[in-house]
């Protein structure tokens, strides 16, 4: 059996193969990003082949070229390949090297790698929301130029058939009218994208039973809904409520030695675009009665909005795990929640490997 490393870099790949003893068969310092230059290496090595490779840059579609051609292919995580395995040198062979023998002695810190319609469900939706942002950025701007010469909109919507109007007429000086209907430009053909991104989303199969149930949640949409089990995936995977907070970057920091008990930021998020869903449905349902605004307002004048927005968005991530495993709407899960054995809801540490 042969295990073989793989370090990705833009413009080539390093490879390392060693034996079922830890001995070197092979490497290559400097490879060709193609499939054939990697298919002739390893068509020259015993079978069968265990690849490794980190989660970055290409990963996803190498992976896909090799599971395709047999071979059993492992993703780490690189973080917690770092943490496991550190060096003092460090080079592009040592770490090829480093990843063929995790492999083989089967440390390798693996994700979970959802399948292709997940990941087309992801690259719509988060191209969707990446176009959003650019436009709010441009309205925000808008505001600001305006704001600097006292102009204010008397309504809401700077942007509605009123809104056009008005900006078509306020006393702007040259240079800002110049900047204004450049902005308005762009903003026009972005939300000609969103619209069409829009039509797409709703085209999406609609078939999974907790797109409903997200439904019945205060602030949650199609969109909402549809990007909620695009990230989450299998919720199989999560052993309990605290692992899927912990995966979204949900979970403060916590440090005790010695008598001595600190705590910190939530760190780096393991999915950072479902952490940011989670956020925005705190929004509505902050303003709403329930659980989840009675801890937001609960905490805002003690901690302060960041932190009692997070810690709301933790608990919604808790009963949204809970309202999946169960098989319960919104409503019921609330109107039971207290029926059942209790549930906590804080756990400070993530399992190896849960990034995906």
């Amino acid at each position: 059996m042969t295990f073989v490393g793989l370090d990705l870099h833009k413009r080539y790949l390093t490879a390392c193969a060693l034996d079922a003893s830890g001995t070197v068969l092979a490497e290559v310092r400097q490879m060709a990003v193609s499939l054939e230059a990697l298919a002739s290496f390893l068509s020259a090595l015993p079978g069968p082949i265990t690849i490794g490779l980190e989660a970055c840059l290409y990963w996803q579609w190498l992976h896909d070229q090799l599971d395709a051609q047999g071979h059993t292919v492992r993703v780490a995580d690189a973080r917690q390949v770092k943490v496991i395995w550190q060096a003092r040198s460090k080079t592009d062979p040592i770490d090829a090297k480093k990843l063929a023998e995790l492999v083989r002695v089967n440390l390798l810190p693996t994700i979970w790698i959802p399948d292709a319609d997940t990941r087309r469900r992801r690259q719509l939706l988060h191209g969707r929301a990446f176009l959003v942002r650019q436009r709010t950025q441009i309205k925000n701007r808008i505001h600001g130029r305006l704001t600097a010469e006292n102009l204010l909109f008397p309504r809401s919507d700077l942007y509605g058939r009123a809104g056009r109007v008005w900006l078509a007429t306020a006393p702007m000086s040259p240079m800002l009218r110049a900047h204004v209907d450049r902005l308005l430009r762009i903003h026009d053909a972005l939300t000609v994208e969103i619209e069409q991104l829009d039509d797409e989303v709703k085209r999406l199969r609609r078939d999974h039973p907790m797109i409903e149930r997200l439904h019945s949640i205060p602030g949650v949409g199609l969109f909402g809904a549809l990007f909620l089990v695009a990230e989450i995936g299998a919720i199989e995977r999560f052993p309990s409520s605290h692992r899927l907070t912990a995966y979204a970057g949900l979970v403060p920091t916590t440090r005790s030695s010695g008598g001595k008990t600190s705590h910190g930021g939530t760190g780096h998020a393991s999915k950072r675009w479902l952490k940011w869903i989670l956020v925005e449905i705190v929004q509505t349902l902050k303003r709403a009665p329930g659980p989840v605004g009675d801890q937001y307002r609960r905490l805002l004048r003690a901690k302060g909005k960041p932190k009692a927005t997070t810690a709301a968005a933790r608990k919604l991530c808790c009963y949204i795990y809970w309202m999946w495993r169960d098989g319960l709407s919104y409503e019921e899960w609330l109107a039971g929640r207290h029926a059942g054995p209790s549930r906590s809801e804080v756990c400070p540490s993530q399992p190896l490997g849960a990034v995906a």
